[in-house]
């Protein structure tokens, strides 16, 4: 037989036949083309197929054979989901239709009688095998290896031809994500994290309610097809208790009820993720609903990230000052840089709405590099107008830790405009420090290294704040207004008394944000706190009002 191009490996074939000599002429007819295991009856034939049926590509099978005849083999064989796909041939000197028709219900593939046509069988194994192969292959696009769940092209297409077929059904949509799945794969290993993928799969197929069918979609990332469910159905929503790596990981439920038969199934997922995406990084959050503000707010979103760069490259960013005053002087001893955006289509453009999606999307980093510049120039312009000068505090982003050489970038901004280092604060949040907490030390100790001061940003508006003061190289502990708020509402203040004193004895500044009455900042000057920061005394200043400020408070305290 000549070998084509896509038919060049030899494959393992099994030949099962209890007539040595038959077998032997059989086995030497196909040894050229295949590399070919022998069997002398049913019985040594499920004892090869057990070891070596994961290379088998095709069996011929006697009918007629002792201890364990071609039906029985079949039987077995159909048996066990491991083979319930190789292909098999019967041979036979008989030419009963009775036989046949009784083997091809057992799932034989062919029937070829004795003596044999060499070249029609070999033609007929040829192609059982490439379709078998080809058979296989097309499974592997239509499913996910991993979970058993449809891959994203195909879940897509069953999605659609759903749709399609039963307009007035109703569905719902329900997408799971696994919180910060990169960073549990480095800290588990590929191999438990797969395990766990698996079991969440399996686990929703089984308790989903009106459960048809899901797909992979993303590396992380399930979408399940159910039948519309009416009322809260949220608990089943929850991932079950099914194994010991469940609380290791946390998985945020996305669901689009009642799903609209016009979208496409991408726009459908779409609409579910979106929902995620509400609670990403959101403790305790795990199950958000999909709704019309969502789609709204989608659609600001997008033309937020169609506008940004052109809005970059034309400054409509421009930075805000907000002072920082010295609770023992009661002058301007710091300021906050806080970007705004006033686009000539949007108007004002909330922060809390361009920030986040900045985040997410890595626009960020450019926004920063660009504040910190303009921060920069407007130091040295104070400087060369003999204008007063106090230090100023600027943010950075979790996603400006994975710009390469982050804390040389920034001392070449700084060093650009001739500035003191000291002169530039560098504010984080504490929430980002889980992220990735090596990194993000280290980053931080060659900036302090190189002179710039650290800034705690909402100390006690999330949970890793004593890990983050342990670990973290600081100088300013910022107390989130959410504390300040708290206290006076309830006219407790202890909480605030034990920050004070905890930033005390780890000899960081303490600044209190959020201020707004006369009320919090007397119980802030009798707890010892040192800056305070709010529209107690100034809401955010444009670049000339905030000058004039400070001619008019400055001294020469600095935070």
């Amino acid at each position: 037989m000549t070998s084509d191009n896509n038919f060049s490996q030899k494959r393992t074939i099994l030949v099962v036949e209890d007539n040595e000599m038959n077998r032997g002429i059989l086995c030497d007819l196909l040894a050229d083309d295949y590399t070919v295991l022998e069997a002398e009856n049913g019985l040594a034939g499920l004892e090869q197929l057990d070891a070596h049926g994961a290379d088998i590509a095709l069996i011929m099978l006697d009918v007629y054979m002792p201890e364990c005849d071609g039906f029985s083999f079949l039987e077995r064989k159909r048996r066990d989901p491991r083979f319930d796909t190789v292909p098999v041939i019967m041979m036979t000197a008989s030419n009963t239709v009775d036989d046949e028709i009784r083997c091809l219900e057992l799932g034989a593939s062919d029937f070829i009688t004795k003596p044999y046509n060499v070249e029609v069988m070999k033609n007929r194994m040829k192609s059982l095998i490439r379709l078998r192969e080809s058979s296989a292959m097309l499974g592997r696009l239509e499913t996910d290896t991993l979970t058993g769940l449809y891959s994203k092209e195909f879940f897509y297409h069953e999605l659609e031809e759903l749709l399609r077929a039963r307009p007035d059904a109703k569905f719902d949509l329900v997408c799971s994500d696994v919180e910060s799945f990169r960073v549990m794969n480095d800290r588990y290993g590929t191999e438990q994290c797969d395990r766990f993928l698996r079991a969440l799969s399996e686990d929703y197929t089984k308790r989903l309610p009106g459960y048809l069918f899901g797909g992979r979609i993303g590396a992380d990332v399930f979408a399940f097809l159910t039948e519309h469910q009416q009322g809260d159905w949220g608990s089943a929503l929850e991932p079950g208790e099914f194994d010991e790596l469940y609380g290791r990981f946390v998985v945020k439920i996305g669901l689009y009820s009642d799903i609209d038969h016009t979208l496409s199934a991408a726009a459908i997922c779409d609409r579910a993720t979106l929902a995620i995406s509400k609670i990403k990084q959101k403790f305790g959050d795990n199950i958000a609903r999909y709704d019309d503000d969502m789609r709204s707010e989608q659609l600001r979103n997008h033309q937020i990230e169609q506008t940004m760069e052109a809005a970059l490259a034309e400054r409509q960013f421009v930075v805000y000052y907000q002072p920082k005053h010295d609770l023992h002087t009661g002058l301007v001893g710091g300021a906050e840089a806080l970007v705004r955006w006033i686009s000539p289509e949007m108007g004002f453009v909330n922060p809390g709405q361009f920030v986040p999606l900045f985040e997410r999307n890595g626009f960020i980093t450019n926004l920063d590099f660009f504040i910190w510049d303009e921060v920069c120039r407007e130091l040295r312009r104070c400087i060369n107008l003999h204008l007063p000068v106090v230090p100023v505090s600027v943010n950075v982003s979790r996603r400006d830790f994975e710009f390469p050489d982050l804390a040389s970038r920034i001392a070449e901004i700084a060093d650009k405009y001739r500035l003191d280092h000291a002169l530039l604060h560098i504010e984080l949040t504490e929430s980002m420090y889980s992220d990735n907490p090596d990194q993000i030390a280290d980053t931080l100790e060659e900036l302090h290294a190189n002179g710039f001061y650290i800034e705690l940003d909402d100390f006690g508006a999330g949970y890793s704040s004593l890990t983050s003061l342990n670990t973290l190289t600081l100088d300013v502990m910022k107390i989130d207004m959410s504390l300040i708020r708290q206290a006076a509402a309830t006219n407790d203040y202890s909480i605030l008394r034990f920050a004070t004193l905890l930033a005390d004895g780890m000899r960081l500044k303490t600044v209190a944000e959020g201020v707004e009455t006369a009320e919090q900042v007397a119980a802030l000057k009798v707890l010892g706190c040192d800056y305070i920061q709010g529209y107690y005394f100034s809401k955010p200043l444009p670049v000339d009002e905030y000058e004039e400020y400070l001619k008019a408070h400055c001294g020469e305290a600095g935070a």
